[in-house]
């Protein structure tokens, strides 16, 4: 009883202060930004090509390699406070799922049903939940739970699927709900179990969990005594997952910022529609690390535009529920099976989705020329 008493001290205090810092960040920083960002719609600028603002704006005369240079400072600077957000959230459910005699459930799809419970009301881009996916990997999380957890913060959140509804006609938001969720309450799972069988069974089994069980403390531990663990215990975390995560963020910035200005969506998409350059727009969309609602906007501009409903749909869905940042950490952390797994799959709904798109797009002007010749 004592040493239960022990454990429950430590997790009060990691509980305690995971609540406050998901507090301080959503109601200071991320849900007004996802607000302002819903209020504007379509209308929100864009001052870079991987980030809605820009400190150091490049001038038409710039060379392409003072143009990548900004725009990987821009994305570093405006991904600071959800990265850094994303290596708490990661140190502090490392701590806690490290402390749990029981990680996750024996099926898959509920142990996905609690990734989204976990990813949904984070708020943040697919960039910033690759640290939270990291953590609960590796302190023992479900493969269907890290996984889902990450794919569903950028893409089923409340404010998010508001813009949708919001900015763009329904078939739009039908199919990318539908592929959207699809993807993740029922594809994930199944690709863990028969895809990635041998990576899922090692997060079934606590003895192969790359970071121990934390110890539970003395019987008698005192309230302080157990703050002081819990405090050693997250600045550990925080300097496990920080060490393991920040290089490929920084990477992941440079490689999204060479690829961006190198080939930019805007010209990709004024190209004619072909199966070939469709799959080029979903690796890039795959590829690229923007923050979340970036898919959204650009998506708003490029139909109003007048860009091709196949490209702008395939857009849609690839921006924002993927990027080389967290194809970098499944690759290191979880297998590179899995990782280019995930990316082929996703770029293959993302060609589907665009199609899909397409042929809707084609029977509503066709409704509408035949309503027109009817009036006339």
């Amino acid at each position: 009883m004592r040493e239960i008493m022990s454990t429950h001290k430590r997790l009060t205090f990691l509980v305690l202060f995971l609540g406050v810092t998901a507090m301080l960040f959503w109601s200071g920083s991320r849900y007004p930004s996802l607000d302002e960002k819903a209020i504007m719609g379509g209308q929100a600028a864009l001052e870079d090509p991987i980030t809605f603002e820009a400190t150091l704006q490049a001038q038409p005369s710039d060379g392409v390699r003072i143009r990548i240079f900004y725009s990987t400072v821009n994305w570093i600077e405006t991904n600071l406070e959800g990265m850094a957000f994303g290596l708490v959230v990661g140190a502090c459910l490392l701590t806690i799922m490290s402390s749990l005699p029981v990680r996750g459930h024996s099926n898959g799809f509920l142990n996905t049903l609690l990734g989204v419970g976990i990813g949904t009301p984070l708020g943040v881009c697919v960039n910033c939940a690759a640290p939270v996916a990291k953590g609960m990997h590796d302190a023992g999380a479900r493969l269907e739970t890290t996984l889902a957890t990450m794919f569903s913060s950028p893409t089923l959140n409340i404010v998010i699927i508001s813009m949708l509804f919001s900015i763009f006609p329904l078939y739009i938001i039908v199919i990318k709900l539908a592929f959207t969720v699809g993807f993740i309450a029922f594809l994930l799972p199944l690709l863990c179990r028969w895809v990635f069988s041998h990576e899922r069974l090692a997060t079934y089994q606590d003895s192969q969990c790359p970071i121990p069980s934390a110890s539970k403390g003395p019987t008698d531990e005192s309230w302080f005594a157990a703050l002081q663990s819990v405090v050693v215990d997250l600045v550990q975390s925080l300097i496990y997952i920080g060490a393991r995560t920040i290089p490929l963020m920084l990477l992941a910035g440079l490689l999204g910022a060479i690829v961006a200005n190198v080939m930019p969506l805007t010209e990709m998409v004024a190209t004619e529609t072909t199966l070939l350059s469709l799959l080029t727009v979903a690796v890039i969309g795959i590829f690229l690390p923007v923050p979340v609602a970036f898919d959204i906007v650009v998506v708003a501009v490029l139909i109003t535009a007048g860009a091709p409903m196949a490209y702008s749909m395939t857009l849609l869905f690839t921006l924002g529920i993927f990027s080389i940042y967290p194809f970098g950490i499944i690759w290191t952390s979880i297998s590179r099976r899995v990782a280019i797994t995930l990316t082929v799959v996703l770029v293959i709904l993302g060609v589907v989705a665009g199609l899909v798109a397409q042929e809707f797009h084609r029977a509503e002007l066709n409704e509408m020329f035949e309503y027109l010749e009817q009036q006339n």
